[in-house]
């Protein structure tokens, strides 16, 4: 992709595994590595400036959490889009984030809102899609509080697994930034106005609007 800028460097995780980990799960989650793409060890090794042992480490996390598939002989590739897997994955978010947002609603702390703001002006003038996406992942981790109850663990898996659609659904219809970073904006009002009702809602359009652009170009 001509906007995949070098992987993030900054605030280093304490092992190279732990690097690797991070860097590559970054790099597939914002789409600067595209699905269906082969990914050789040795290769990410000498970009990122480790071994190939903490990489190889990395990639057995990645699939463990669908990421990528591990084949004999094949190494590791970058799982394909499929409609029916986005359509099953969305449906579930659909069905489990409102009640995430109506247990986070009245937790939400207005001390996040400058940055939550800030977050949005990023997006209102970022142009790279795989920038972009990762503001996005940023902005819906803050907005919405995770717990450890098996509800937030369940749609932090989803957003994982569904996040290489967004960078796909970003690609295929740019335009689609300006409108997504307007509904944050109405999501962010809805969380400060402890709006219940135009909470979920909205919830439910954002990740409805992903679906529809997603349904012509896979």
């Amino acid at each position: 992709m001509d906007d995949r800028p070098a992987p993030v460097r900054a605030n280093r995780p304490t092992t190279s595994e732990e690097f690797a980990y991070h860097a590559l799960r970054t790099d597939i989650l914002t789409g600067r590595i595209e699905a269906g793409s082969r990914v050789v060890q040795s290769d990410v090794a000498e970009q990122l400036g480790v071994s190939v042992t903490p990489v190889r480490e990395a990639m057995r996390r990645l699939h463990t959490e669908g990421l990528v598939e591990l084949a004999p002989h094949r190494g590791a590739t970058v799982v394909r889009l499929e409609l029916a897997k986005v359509r099953e994955i969305y449906d579930l978010r659909i069905l489990l984030e409102p009640r995430l947002v109506e247990r986070s609603l009245p937790l939400f702390d207005t001390g996040r809102t400058k940055e939550l703001e800030k977050l949005c002006d990023e997006m209102d003038v970022e142009t790279g899609v795989s920038h972009f996406a990762e503001l996005n992942q940023r902005f819906h981790d803050s907005l919405v509080t995770s717990d450890d109850s098996w509800l937030s663990r369940i749609v932090t898996m989803l957003r994982v697994a569904s996040s290489p659609y967004v960078a796909l659904s970003l690609h295929a219809v740019p335009s689609l930034m300006k409108v997504s970073n307007a509904e944050h904006r109405r999501m962010l009002r809805a969380f400060i106005e402890q709006d219940l009702d135009a909470a979920r809602e909205l919830t439910v359009h954002h990740l409805s609007s992903t679906v529809v652009a997603l349904e012509d170009h896979l």
